[in-house]
């Protein structure tokens, strides 16, 4: 009930803001019934001088949108946009499957030295399962992708096809800010626009409803596996229609220091079609740490060996095999602190809850 009370309070606050005629790039992959795929782009510019697309450029999962915009003549009257990739077969556009992440890059220079960001997006090519990142406290993951210091929190809930995210951290000024988004789930990433709360009241007074809210830009997630993901945070400038874009790795915070600790307990082995195995119990009751990664013992003789992800110490292991000792073996690729997921033997899609 708490969450679907601030989940309500964020969206009524929110939807009594105005309207701003600005608004942000929009980025889209359409693929037609011929698997012709191409990226829509649509938006309102801050004047009459709106972007066009110019080029594309991929390189692994990142894809670039070249575009160019006249600089002379531009009149401070919002302009509608849509602009259009040329259509092409889905493999040779975005080869390989998974999230890739698209930026709508301007250059507003006359000598072609000057980059600006005007829209970004995460997409989806595939059918594979989406991860639903795992509900609980995260924090800024040390060595990841895109490193920074402690004094990040955030707060994730998934529940439904549902995400919302609480994030606690700073101002420019130095003092405590919170903001808040929620939103759909869609293959695993989600779009949230982040609303920033003030003027209410703490645990040691009288209870006070935010005196303002005002959207504080956005926050786009990319999961990597269940306990890890980037945060790609997004700020618009209305008048430029440029925005800021800061991505971040986060992880699932544990407050065991050893990442083989964190995973002790009694967990459950169950399939995801109950008819294809037998659900047994495990116990884990040791952890052992080796070269490269640890080794969980269970109380009845099976083994869990986890490798560690090289130069992220404190982050979940990258892949764990189970050895139930009496034929029963399990690789998990999907690991959180209280879920795992993976294959067995016979390429039966199998899970592991954490009961305790």
């Amino acid at each position: 009930m708490r969450l679907l009370a601030k989940f309500t309070v964020a969206l009524l606050l929110s939807g009594a803001l105005p309207a701003a005629a600005f608004e942000p790039a929009r980025i889209e992959l359409v693929v037609d019934a011929g698997e012709q795929a191409y990226f829509n782009v649509s938006g309102t510019w801050p004047d009459t001088c709106p972007p066009r697309l110019a080029g594309i450029m991929v390189e692994d999962r990142d894809v670039t949108l070249l575009g160019a915009r006249e600089s002379a003549g531009c009149q401070p009257s919002p302009t509608p946009y849509s602009l259009a990739s040329t259509r092409m077969p889905l493999p040779s556009l975005l080869p390989g499957a998974g999230i890739h992440r698209v930026r709508l890059q301007l250059d507003d220079s006359a000598d072609g030295t000057r980059p600006a960001l005007a829209g970004f997006a995460l997409v989806q090519v595939g059918t594979t399962p989406g991860l639903a990142l795992e509900t609980g406290f995260w924090w800024a993951e040390q060595g990841g992708e895109f490193d920074a210091g402690p004094g990040l929190g955030l707060s994730v809930e998934t529940q439904s096809g549902l995400i919302s995210l609480s994030v606690m951290g700073y101002d420019a000024q130095g003092a405590s800010a919170w903001y808040f988004g929620a939103g759909e789930i869609d293959s695993g990433t989600a779009h949230l626009e982040l609303a920033q709360f003030e003027g209410g009241a703490g645990p040691f007074a009288r209870y006070t409803a935010p005196e303002t809210v005002r959207l504080s830009g956005g926050v786009d997630v990319e999961p990597i596996t269940p306990s890890r993901a980037v945060l790609w945070f997004s700020r618009p400038n209305p008048e430029t229609g440029l925005i800021d874009l800061r991505p971040l790795s986060v992880v699932r915070f544990s407050f065991a220091q050893d990442p083989g600790e964190a995973l002790l307990g009694r967990w459950v082995l169950t399939s995801a079609d109950a008819s294809q195995r037998i659900t047994r119990w495990l116990d884990f009751v040791r952890s052992e740490s080796v070269e490269g990664g640890f080794i969980l013992h269970d109380a009845e003789g099976a083994v869990l060996r986890c490798e560690a992800t090289p130069g992220l110490p404190g982050s979940p292991p990258a892949l764990c095999r189970l050895d139930a000792g009496d034929g029963d073996a399990v690789e998990f690729t999907d690991i959180a602190l209280r879920r795992l997921a993976g294959w067995d033997a016979d390429a039966h899609r199998t899970l592991a809850f954490r009961i305790d």
